[in-house]
């Protein structure tokens, strides 16, 4: 009895709660969900990496202290020279333009992915949300019928007591009303377990909070015919754009490829002291120097040099282009790739778009009958087998199983009602935007 009045007390505060609509949901998840926010790391790395390709590489400065006796404890006076160095690589061609815009085109791959995700992550908390506004309902109606059944059994107690009814009846009622109170605590631990999986996308870490649904679901209706729809796949499905986003990648990736084809450059300039003169420029002087030396007399002149050198880079030879020109193949087959996958994955969303827009127009038919006819009839047939068992037409078996084909009803008019938008749901998912 205690954890049956926690629950009704439960179920009351979560009648009364605000209830939130699934757009303020969806934004939420928007700013919190760590995927999407993966996503703009990615986006903004890529970035990164764009304008770090664009830059030069770095030069080169060196220092020689070159041919110093080995006795010798002064490395920069009795060397023979002293050289400085910086060198300079430079990449003909537009190369480093050419692979910053292949990382720019990773980029915009990335964004479309992160679109695509968005698109997904919106699916599933709508479909999630309806869910629990199925669930919901189904309470209300468990609750107003273990209410009436309720009233029903206050009602019949009088009579049992002065013999105008059976107490076996009253037995009936009463374990219909226990089956209904076990029924209801079942859904009570499926929307507990549903709304857990709606915090984890929202990105929340306090799972202890109340997700309350609308009482009325959003509108279903749209004036886009099947035609404008599959135009709006092709043109607006992050899966599909994110596909020629790859083909894009890829043309970057040969136009990188071709120009790899063109020669590196080295410059390289020098400057060149010489403590003891220019020992090695020959001639009298030089054969002094070396005299000089050799007899341990230092040089009185220190002379100075310099020297420019230049290197080129040849890709183009004939056992080094095909590095290039295979990585330019390859990219164009992986292009071929692409555009077989996107053109078979646009087949398969049209196909399923038609399967969705049949559910949707089924489900909304239903939805209309049942709340023209068979809602209606099935109440008023209720109404009438408790009549007629408050007069002693019929047992009250028979009222008990019209009440259940009334509730049985009911939750099927609300799973049409879940169908629709479910449907609506899968339609937006394929074409990648909201159509309401």
């Amino acid at each position: 009895m205690k954890k049956t009045a926690a629950l009704f007390t439960f179920f009351l505060l979560l009648s009364q709660a605000i209830a939130q609509p699934v757009d303020s949901l969806i934004q939420e998840a928007y700013k919190n969900n760590s995927q999407l926010k993966s996503f703009d790391y990615q986006i903004q790395a890529a970035g990164f990496r764009a304008s770090s390709s664009r830059a030069w590489p770095a030069p080169t400065l060196g220092i020689e202290l070159s041919q110093i006796p080995s006795n010798s404890s002064n490395m920069l006076t009795d060397a023979i020279s002293n050289n400085i160095s910086i060198s300079q690589m430079f990449m003909l061609g537009g190369k480093l333009s050419a692979m910053s815009e292949m990382e720019k085109r990773k980029g915009r791959v990335l964004e479309q992915n992160r679109g695509a995700y968005e698109v997904q992550l919106r699916a599933r908390i709508k479909m999630n949300y309806f869910q629990l506004w199925l669930l919901d309902r189904q309470i209300e109606v468990q609750m107003r019928s273990i209410s009436l059944f309720n009233e029903l059994v206050q009602n019949m107690q009088s009579h049992v007591m002065i013999n105008r009814m059976r107490q076996a009846d009253l037995f009936s009622i009463q374990a219909e009303v226990a089956s209904e109170k076990s029924n209801l605590r079942e859904l009570y631990s499926k929307r507990v377990n549903l709304q857990n999986e709606v915090h984890s996308l929202l990105g929340r870490n306090d799972f202890t909070q109340t997700i309350t649904t609308d009482s009325t679901l959003p509108s279903t209706e749209f004036v886009l015919s099947e035609n404008q729809l599959s135009d709006k796949i092709r043109l607006a499905n992050p899966s599909l754009i994110a596909m020629d986003r790859m083909k894009e990648m890829n043309d970057a990736e040969i136009t990188s490829a071709n120009r790899e084809l063109f020669p590196d450059v080295m410059l390289q300039a020098m400057v060149m002291r010489m403590p003891n003169g220019m020992i090695l420029t020959g001639g009298q002087r030089s054969a002094d120097a070396i005299q000089q030396i050799a007899m341990g007399m230092p040089m009185q002149k220190t002379d100075w040099m310099y020297s420019v050198m230049a290197s080129m880079t040849l890709p183009f030879a004939p056992w080094s282009s095909e590095r290039s020109t295979a990585k330019a193949d390859e990219m164009r087959s992986t292009t071929m790739s692409i555009e077989a996958e996107k053109n078979a994955m646009e087949r398969e969303m049209i196909a399923s778009l038609r399967s969705a827009l049949n559910r949707y127009a089924t489900a909304d038919s239903l939805v209309r009958q049942y709340q023209n006819e068979i809602l209606p009839l099935t109440r008023q047939s209720a109404e009438a087998q408790t009549v007629a068992y408050q007069t002693g037409q019929v047992p009250i078996t028979t009222v008990l199983d019209s009440r259940r084909m009334e509730l049985m009803k009911q939750d099927d008019y609300l799973m049409v009602q879940m169908n629709r938008q479910m449907a609506l749901v899968e339609i937006e998912m394929m074409v990648g935007t909201p159509l309401q």
